[in-house]
């Protein structure tokens, strides 16, 4: 089938069509683009379903408008990208909504007590350099520039984290770029377990 006949058998709700196009045609590619973006968070088949609902909606309008100008999965994998880019982002702000107030927890608020009970018990299955990371950067408040001299004591210690850096500048980008991946993947799993909805 040509592009053309492909969108109008999908206009038409076609079944056929559907379950060939999206569960077999655009499966790995959607996989591979959900979880780029979003992590950790769906199976393939979940991320699937919830682009074929969102190409569906409005009476499949985001089909209806397109030109041909491109191939269809040329289109439809803009389409997922976009898609999959914004709703990461929409999770990671709503999240740093909620981060900011870490450091200004006070130790007799209740709701401020489960929120670190929880932080720390993420905190617990991290490798000893992200911890260290976060306790430091994120709820002690420090600078990565700050902390590279124990960051390094505290890697000769460990076999298993390894830097090629060989200056300081090229060692303070790895730990503010591993801080940030660090924080990233701490963030999603605060958001799973509830916070920042």
């Amino acid at each position: 089938m040509t592009d053309r006949e492909i969108v109008a058998k999908l206009i038409t709700n076609d079944q056929r069509t559907i379950n060939n196009f999206f569960f077999v045609r655009c499966k790995p590619m959607l996989a591979y683009v959900g979880q780029y973006f979003c992590p950790y968070k769906q199976s393939a088949e979940e991320l699937v379903g919830e682009f074929y609902e969102l190409l569906a909606a409005d009476d499949w309008h985001k089909l209806r408008i397109f030109k041909f100008t491109c191939t269809l999965n040329s289109y439809v994998t803009i389409i997922a990208s976009r898609y999959f880019q914004n709703k990461r982002n929409k999770e990671m702000a709503s999240l740093d909504d909620c981060m900011p107030f870490v450091a200004d927890m006070v130790a007799d608020d209740c709701s401020g007590k489960f929120f670190m009970e929880d932080l720390h018990k993420i905190m617990k299955r991290m490798n000893a350099l992200d911890r260290f990371l976060v306790q430091r950067i994120l709820i002690d408040g420090e600078k990565p520039g700050d902390i590279l001299d124990e960051a390094r004591e505290l890697m000769a210690g460990d076999d298993t984290i390894g830097t090629k850096a060989e200056t300081d500048t090229q060692f303070a980008g790895y730990i503010y770029t591993r801080y940030n991946r660090v924080k990233k993947g701490l963030q999603k799993q605060m958001v799973a377990i509830g916070y920042g909805k």
